[in-house]
């Protein structure tokens, strides 16, 4: 018998040790800048993305079978399967693999060189977020391979009597799946993401009462919970952003679903906690008391077996019903069927009641689903249909579901309205608009939100319909929106303008809306800034995406407006520079001292062109604008033109007042705000340990200039 198991030297080097001189491992090339290896007793966190083993296993590839235990405790699955083990070459038809399919299940394939054997779990699954032993028995001369999970014989491969496995010549893998065809050290798929204590081999098979005695031996269906990423594997990142929404790690996408219940604002996210690559999406969650300071929390909603969403849970919306209960819609994804998306719901599980909810309560860490659709795709290109957004208006629920029209063939919205949650009735299309106009906001329409629109008396005035079009031809995805005229007793939206515009002009990197009023009457907007790496950057940094700045918006004197949310200046942590009524080249002088990653800056400047750049040895973003064109953008350090324009519609007037540009850096974050009437969000990954802030432009007088370094959020 060889067992093999894992831990630490002297030097926190992590081992792989073997009971044997023969079978020895390694852990893999660290190409993975923020890994971060982690125990938990006697077991190794396989972190899903960075962390396997190979080296060389002579016990398996003796001749009349052999037997592999191995004891693990899953947090994940994903998409492809995750090698347990792989001593395999698909090409050549030879070799053993073990792997975790999701749902539960593990596939067996072993090949003799001229054909390919497998087979999967079926009389008995493992368990997420729990231990599990799970045994494969080869019997070579019976012609058979068993497979017992937690002391149940689940399946049975038969094939012809003494075929011997053909073992390829390749080194053997703990924790990932390789084919060696197509294996490369860089491939982010096929990791291994959970606890794994050991590995035991036998140089022969086990009958079934061996393996239940030896299983006997092992506590499996003891609960581990949830394990998040870790937050602190990347505190010497100097790329992944401070004091903006972000997953503790790997994959974020859009934030959706914000509410303010009992004292805490939530906001939940697309997360992939496995690795940081767009793959089996579930809901992450997070609380906060202000919208600034975020506390990470158990996954929301979880991808479960059965016909509801064994394929992801996608984005949507919340609410607090009728009576008090958080729910969630979202949209429920199962590939097995067509259309394969359609929306689902989830309620809050309040233990104590209503009113007498503890602190940890009222965070609402547990969430049930219901486990039925709540409303199947009948209207749209069928197939494309999700990201529900429900909200409760004269004692009415409505809902938004994005699709595609077939009408105009661009995307639009479909409308439902409902008194209980339960029956809901069907109004058609919620945007009446012409694609011709709009053909750059694309054929599918994501994440539809309607909000209320504030005057300066707080008095809503209009609502704001905001989507993210996608599927847009030789272009990236944006946030578009149509401001008009929503009257609920007719069901009807009128726009006030045939064209959508852009809330921010970067260039698809301010995307993914989502949005509610605040309890003191505020509309808010969350985003997702796109990361904008190349996929081999964002798989070794072990992060991808973070969300925008919440920002407010409202009308004044009649025109849209947008800041960012006052609790943002919470995080000022040092004044660094505080200049009136200076000219350029002294404001440029006092900036020069100054370099660092995490910044707030506002100028207000009398000029008819201002440029805000942000400089590194290698790197240059200039923001700016341009008073005669009414031109606000953004180029690159040759200059080249990175922002959005589409002409007059993305002009921005400012009339005859100053430029006041309000600059926010975190790290490969930049934000400017311009006279609170659009952003441009842009992202800037540099060499070196700090950007610095340079100032240019046509006749520039800085009328006040401010300086802070901000703190982080978490």
């Amino acid at each position: 018998m060889v067992c093999i198991t894992f831990g630490n030297d002297t030097e926190q080097n992590i081992l792989c040790r073997s009971t044997d001189e023969e079978n020895q491992f390694a852990m893999n090339q660290d190409f993975f800048e923020n890994r971060e290896c982690r125990f938990y007793e006697k077991a190794l966190l396989f972190d899903g993305y960075s962390i396997w083993f190979k080296g060389r296993l002579k016990e398996i590839q003796k001749n009349g079978g052999f037997s592999l235990s191995i004891y693990f405790a899953p947090l994940g699955y994903s998409d492809q399967g995750d090698g347990l083990f792989s001593l395999f070459d698909l090409k050549r038809k030879e070799g053993f693999y073990l792997l975790l399919e999701k749902q539960d299940k593990i596939q067996i394939g072993f090949g003799n060189g001229k054909e390919i054997f497998s087979f999967r779990s079926i009389r008995a699954g493992v368990k997420k977020n729990a231990w599990n032993i799970v045994t494969v028995s080869f019997w070579e001369d019976a012609g058979w391979c068993d497979l017992y999970i937690n002391g149940v014989l689940s399946n049975r491969k038969q094939f012809p009597r003494h075929m011997q496995v053909k073992w390829p010549a390749q080194e053997a893998c703990i924790g990932k799946y390789i084919d060696h065809e197509s294996f490369s050290e860089h491939t982010p798929l096929g990791i291994y993401y959970g606890l794994m204590e050991e590995m035991t081999i036998h140089g022969h098979p086990f009958h079934e009462s061996g393996v239940k005695d030896f299983h006997g031996t092992y506590e499996f269906g003891k609960r581990t919970g949830q394990i998040l990423p870790s937050r602190h594997a990347y505190e010497r990142d100097l790329q992944r952003p401070s004091y903006h929404l972000i997953a503790p790690g790997k994959w974020m996408n859009e934030p959706h679903g914000p509410f303010f219940y009992e004292g805490y604002y939530h906001i939940f996210y697309q997360a992939n906690p496995h690795a940081p690559i767009w793959n089996h999406i579930q809901w992450g969650h997070m609380v906060s008391k202000d919208m600034v300071h975020w506390e990470d929390l158990p996954l929301a909603l979880e991808t479960g077996e059965g016909n509801l969403d064994p394929d992801g849970c996608w984005s949507g919306s919340a609410l607090i019903d009728k009576e008090g209960i958080p729910r969630i819609f979202y949209t429920a994804g199962n590939n097995s069927k067509f259309p394969n998306q359609f929306v689902a719901m989830a309620t809050a599980k309040l233990n104590a009641g209503y009113g007498f909810l503890n602190e940890e309560e009222k965070k609402l860490p547990e969430w049930e689903k219901y486990p039925y659709p709540v409303m199947e795709q009948t209207l749209g290109w069928m197939g494309e249909f999700r990201d529900p957004f429900v909200w409760l208006e004269q004692d009415t629920y409505f809902m938004l579901v994005g699709t595609g029209d077939e009408n105009n063939g661009g995307g639009n919205a479909v409308l439902y309205s409902s008194k209980d949650l339960s029956d809901w009735q069907t109004h058609g299309f919620f945007l009446d608009y012409e694609y011709e106009k709009n053909k750059d906001i694309g054929h599918v329409f994501e994440l539809p939100v309607l909000l209320p629109l504030k005057d300066e008396n707080g008095c809503t005035v209009c609502h704001l319909f905001l989507v993210c079009g996608c599927q847009i031809e030789g272009d990236v995805v944006e946030n578009f929106g149509f401001l008009g005229e929503w009257n609920p007793s007719e069901r009807k939206f009128c726009k006030f303008h045939e064209k959508a515009f852009l809330l921010d002009l970067g260039h698809g990197i301010f995307t993914g809306p989502s949005g509610f009023v605040t309890p003191d009457g505020r509309t808010v907007v969350f985003t997702i800034a796109q990361g904008m790496r190349n996929g081999i950057d964002t798989y070794h940094s072990g992060w991808a995406h973070n969300g925008g700045l919440p920002v407010a918006l409202s009308v004044k004197d009649k025109e849209l407006h947008m800041n960012p949310i006052r609790e943002i200046y919470r995080l000022k942590k040092k004044k660094l520079l505080h200049l009136k009524d200076v000219s350029l080249g002294e404001a440029n002088k006092a900036l020069e001292e100054i370099s660092g990653n995490q910044f707030w800056m506002r100028v207000d400047a009398e000029t008819s062109k201002f440029v805000l750049k942000t400089k590194s040895e290698d790197f240059e973003r200039a923001v700016y604008y341009d008073k005669d064109k009414k031109r606000f953008g953004v180029t690159d350090e040759t200059g080249k033109e990175l922002g959005r324009y589409r002409g007059e519609v993305d002009q921005v007037d400012i009339g005859g007042s100053p430029v006041i540009m309000e600059y926010f850096l975190d790290h490969s974050m930049i934000e400017v705000y311009l006279n609170e009437k659009k952003s441009i969000t842009q992202r800037n990954y540099v060499k070196g340990n700090g950007r610095q802030i340079r100032l240019g432009g046509k006749s520039v007088r800085v009328i006040e200039l401010e300086l802070w370094e901000m703190e982080s959020g978490y």
